[in-house]
């Protein structure tokens, strides 16, 4: 997987952006993913974090704003989990149920 990070108003850290890259490689446990984009602002509400990761055939999409990018971070990466695993739920869903459907009558 590739993460790119794109950070806009300042320039982050190289602290920030091992974060990053430790938090972001953890969402790869739950599907295999293609790549990662990670864009970190900083504007007059706080500090936002927002995440694109891209699996293949399904995208996933989180924004977080708090008062540090570690909490944002941490939110968003928890955000993008849920929505995988959520996805694959249903795809165990409907592979069950597309295999009950197709039982053969004896």
């Amino acid at each position: 997987m590739t993460i790119e990070i794109t950070s806009r108003h300042f320039s982050p850290s190289e602290k920030l952006q091992k974060l990053v890259n430790e938090r972001v490689s953890k969402i790869e446990r739950y599907s295999s993913l293609t790549n990662c984009f990670v864009i970190l602002e900083k504007d007059n509400t706080g500090e936002v974090v927002e995440i694109k990761a891209h699996s293949k055939g399904h995208e996933y999409f989180a924004q977080e704003n708090s008062d540090l990018f570690e909490k944002s971070l941490t939110v968003a990466v928890d955000k993008i989990i849920t929505q995988m695993k959520k996805h694959s739920g249903k795809a165990n869903v409907k592979l069950k149920s597309d295999t009950i459907k197709f039982q053969p009558e004896l």
